[in-house]
């Protein structure tokens, strides 16, 4: 991944407390690993995100400079500033995707899968790091995708090498199953001389099978899929892109280009626990405070977590304020990486806010000498039950007031103040598809994608506007590292691709208008808010659905892609081998 800014710390160590600027996507998780390696209480550290563009992975690591900044400072007992700039950071920042499977899949001659089985070997590079085995293990953990698969077979392997150690990259493991499994179904629906539209359809999980438990596909248990209509998703982008309508499924233009197009369908793991945290305040003058134990890198959690907010409590949006960022905020946070920003963190807030309300009604009620049955909280204003249009009884901000007057229950903190941590032990998982027209040129081996179509189902929306931000986004991202991005080593194992002239990045001229539908067919049962994650789906179907279209074009070439990335060289040498 490469967000806009590279990594960098600023530390500073006073009294005995060290404050560390720089973790931005799990820093909870930073100052728990820091205080065991420094010997220094949690209650003396204090962890500060900055303003980021992008996070994809990279950022949700313990490298070695996080401890080695810190340590530096205390000993030094001066504040540091380190930065690395991009020659760094693509060298030593962590690298992702190089995963290689065998697999084989058993069908009858209609189509239906009967088994995969499957070897995935992963490159960790020259040692370990943070999330370094999570790749090839997530690739193993949904490489039988949206299907029935009655048998599955799957080893994981991890391997070193001399290369920069591996971490994670958006959607880790789950773009690579992706691409191994649905060039698997096209090469299968080619042998079979069936559409390969129609085998995914016949083997696709149908919407009575929910929840359906896919195995032990994990280490840490079975996967179970929550709720989904997934041949609805299929028949969604296929309208989109007039796959019926478009025969046959590829051609050669005027110019000489090989047309095609490829399908994908994918299913994506998201809101992984255990918990998240959020902390609400109500002040004098009824202003709301929401504080989150999840980090943000630029998906607008100031904006949708707002709306939550305010929606579940009982307020206007231009009373609430989100804080985020700051270990001292709220004790524990699991952080912001997995999609699981809004499944986990909102639902955290929305309980929160569900609890205050209560504590408004109790505390409105005790003083108007009433039940709380008796009492409506909405617009940020008392109402007695069935008189909502008529004057208020109380303001919120007059409630605060009598909060931090008002006795607390034990344990409850004095005011109008809540903390509430939301728990889950099962992930949701959102799904989709993906469809793209391309045309490649055979003598360039040059592609142009000329249409490109997502399709997600995210059980809920909470705002369709950044969610279509994070499709497009996504699908960029993802167009990017199918066609372009490459860490080319030499012979020597020296990293050749150095900087952005090497090691080259999507420009608006690589990437088509994205067609975004995003549904909210199969709200999942496991959370409040019926939310999966969203940030993604994007990118999880760009590698397959790519090559399968590219494949697709030249198959009177006699081409089949089984590797990525597809730059025009690679291309031609599949032509002119």
């Amino acid at each position: 991944g490469n967000p806009l800014e590279t990594r960098g710390i600023v530390a500073s160590y006073n009294a005995g407390e060290l404050t560390v600027w720089g973790a931005t996507k799990v820093p909870h998780f930073n100052r728990e690993v820091l205080s065991s390696l420094l010997d220094l209480p949690e209650d003396k550290m204090h962890f500060i995100e900055g303003d980021v563009g992008g996070g994809f992975g990279i950022r949700g690591e313990f490298y070695p400079e996080d401890f080695l900044v810190p340590f530096a400072v205390i000993k030094l007992g001066r504040p540091i500033k380190w930065m690395e700039d991009r020659l760094e950071h693509l060298i030593a920042a962590n690298h992702s995707r190089d995963v290689l499977c065998d697999i084989e899949i058993a069908m009858n001659k209609d189509g239906s899968i009967l088994g995969i089985r499957a070897q995935v070997y992963g490159d960790m590079g020259g040692y370990i790091r943070t999330h370094g085995s999570l790749v090839p293990a997530s690739t193993a953990g949904l490489l039988m995708g949206p299907y029935n698969v009655p048998a599955y077979q799957c080893g994981v392997h991890c391997v070193m090498t001399n290369k920069t150690g591996v971490g994670t990259f958006r959607a880790p493991g789950r773009y690579e199953s992706c691409f191994i499994r649905e060039r698997l179904l096209d090469m299968a629906a080619a042998d079979l001389g069936i559409d390969p539209a129609e085998l995914r359809f016949k083997n696709l999980v149908q919407p009575s099978q929910m929840p359906y438990n896919a195995g032990r596909t994990r280490a840490d248990g079975d996967t179970v899929f929550d709720s989904g209509n997934y041949p609805q998703g299929l028949t969604k982008v296929l309208e989109q892109i007039g796959y019926d309508e478009t025969n046959p499924k590829r051609w050669i233009d005027e110019a000489g280009r090989y047309h095609g197009i490829g399908i994908a369908t994918y299913v994506k793991n998201t809101g992984r626990g255990p918990y998240e945290g959020a902390r609400i305040v109500v002040n004098d003058t009824g202003q709301v405070a929401a504080y989150l134990g999840i980090t943000t890198m630029g998906q607008g959690h100031e904006t949708t977590m707002a709306q939550i907010c305010a929606d579940s409590l009982g307020v206007t949006m231009d009373v609430v304020t989100i804080f985020h960022g700051n270990t001292d905020y709220i004790p524990f946070g699991g952080g912001t990486y997995g999609s699981r920003g809004t499944v986990m963190g909102g639902n955290a807030v929305h309980l929160a806010c569900q609890n205050l309300k209560k504590r408004i009604l109790n505390l409105a009620s005790t003083f108007l000498d009433t039940e709380p049955a008796n009492l409506v909280f909405q617009r940020g204003e008392i109402f007695r039950k069935g008189e909502e249009q008529g004057p208020a009884l109380l303001s919120l901000g007059e409630i605060a007031g009598l909060a931090a007057n008002a006795p607390s229950n034990e344990g409850d903190p004095p005011g109008l103040e809540t903390t509430a941590y939301f728990e889950a032990d099962q992930l949701t998982f959102s799904y989709g598809s993906h469809a793209a027209h391309v045309a490649v040129d055979p003598e360039t081996g040059k592609i142009e994608i000329l249409r490109y179509v997502v399709v997600e189902d995210i059980g809920r929306a909470i705002n369709p506007l950044m969610v279509h931000g994070q499709a497009v986004g996504g699908a960029a991202q993802g167009i990017g590292a199918t066609l372009l991005e490459e860490l080319v080593y030499d012979n020597n194992g020296q990293l050749l691709a150095g900087s952005f002239m090497d090691y080259l990045l999507p420009t608006s001229t690589d990437v088509p208008p994205i067609e975004s539908i995003v549904l909210e067919e199969a709200p999942s049962p496991l959370n409040p808010l019926g939310v999966k994650g969203a940030g993604e789906g994007g990118i999880v179907a760009t590698g397959a659905t790519l090559a399968n279209a590219v494949s697709n074009a030249l198959a009177p070439l006699g081409v089949q892609v089984n590797q990525l990335p597809l730059s025009p060289d690679f291309i031609a040498r599949l032509i002119r081998p």
